[in-house]
């Protein structure tokens, strides 16, 4: 689609920025262990690397937006050719079909993780559950994936934020205390220094989120709403980063124990708003897992094809399969931690290509 002299609409600029907030809310920032990996265990710097994260965000979800609605990419992947040229960019096009298929391993053990926590239930239970939804979406379709996730991301994005800030209504005087603690207790960090974690959190996910903008630009006929939307979306975004990690800081000691700290905090303000927390956490995980899938199955088979609902079916059951083989944390430092750093190689690939174009013209 090309830009149109069409009036932009607010409701889609809501819809694009909740398909940001959905897919990029997921199973490490809905569950709050990306919270503790990625800020909380650097003290009161832990702000300064979500302002990082979301200035990067926000360059990255718009030049993927502006070059998908430009280019209408045949196949999603084929934005890293465009960035990095044949050689290099089919190097990354393979390493984000890795990413494209452990991301989802991540989140569907993120959400057994979480069925494991509240219930009691087997995690085992809890995977097999979210690879049925997610199946059951990515056989519908690009258009139907974006209108689900989009409509749901204001709700996540409303109700995690909420719930922060009750929390620390509560206790608001354990903030400076936790936050003077945090950098001496034994919490896994994902770098060193606090703006190397802030921009590990933002560049382990390029090679996934990339694919899926550049795509999801696709549907969408006035460009102005996809930068609105990027700009709404990140904004809600920090804001929930920023009051959870405020929240987990209030009481840093108890919450560092916790493989999904957002839930045990829901849960000290109510059951009631536990197990509305638990639906929560299933859609974030499922808003971030699903996308992830239908970039993979599309990359290889037009949709709605017999060949593409096979390797649909046969993508979920081996990501399943994996996401039982090693606990929730692990998975989540050892996946995020290695893309971190392939994702900013990639980052610098396109600002490279972007400065070259500004000269050209």
């Amino acid at each position: 689609m090309v830009d149109t002299n069409e009036k932009m609409s607010w409701i889609n600029v809501i819809k694009i920025a909740g398909v940001f907030v959905s897919w990029a809310i997921g199973s490490g920032s809905v569950t709050g262990q990306a919270s503790l990996q990625y800020f909380c265990g650097y003290g009161i710097w832990g702000y300064a690397g979500i302002v990082v994260e979301a200035l990067l965000h926000l360059f990255l979800l718009i030049s993927f937006f502006k070059l998908g609605h430009r280019k209408q990419f045949k196949s999603p992947l084929d934005i890293f050719t465009y960035y990095c040229g044949d050689k290099v960019g089919k190097v990354f096009q393979l390493l984000a079909m890795g990413l494209l298929y452990s991301a989802p391993v991540v989140m569907i053990s993120g959400f057994g993780a979480a069925l494991n926590q509240h219930f009691g239930m087997p995690s085992r239970l809890g995977s097999v559950l979210l690879g049925i939804l997610c199946l059951v979406t990515i056989l519908l379709g690009l258009k139907k994936l974006v209108d689900i996730i989009g409509s749901i991301g204001p709700f996540m994005i409303v109700l995690t934020i909420g719930t922060g800030i009750y929390y620390l209504t509560q206790h608001m005087g354990g903030v400076a205390a936790g936050i003077e603690m945090a950098p001496t207790l034994n919490l896994s960090r994902i770098a060193p220094t606090w703006w190397l974690a802030g921009l590990y959190y933002t560049t382990c996910t390029p090679l996934q989120s990339a694919p899926f903008f550049s795509a999801t630009a696709k549907s969408f006929k006035v460009r102005k709403e996809l930068i609105y939307g990027a700009i709404v979306g990140v904004i809600f975004y920090a804001a929930a980063d920023i009051v959870m990690a405020s929240a987990l800081f209030a009481n840093i000691e108890e919450f560092s124990t916790m493989m999904i700290p957002n839930l045990y905090l829901a849960n000290t303000i109510s059951p009631i708003l536990g197990f509305i927390f638990i639906i929560v956490i299933f859609m974030a995980i499922f808003s971030s897992c699903a996308p992830s899938m239908f970039t993979l199955c599309a990359s290889f088979c037009e949709e709605k094809t017999p060949a593409y609902n096979k390797f649909a079916v046969i993508l979920v059951i081996a990501s399943v399969l994996c996401s039982m083989l090693l606990p929730f944390d692990k998975l989540l430092g050892l996946v995020y931690g290695v893309y971190g750093v392939l994702g900013g190689i990639f980052v610098l690939f396109m600002i490279a290509k972007q400065i070259q174009e500004k000269k050209a013209a």
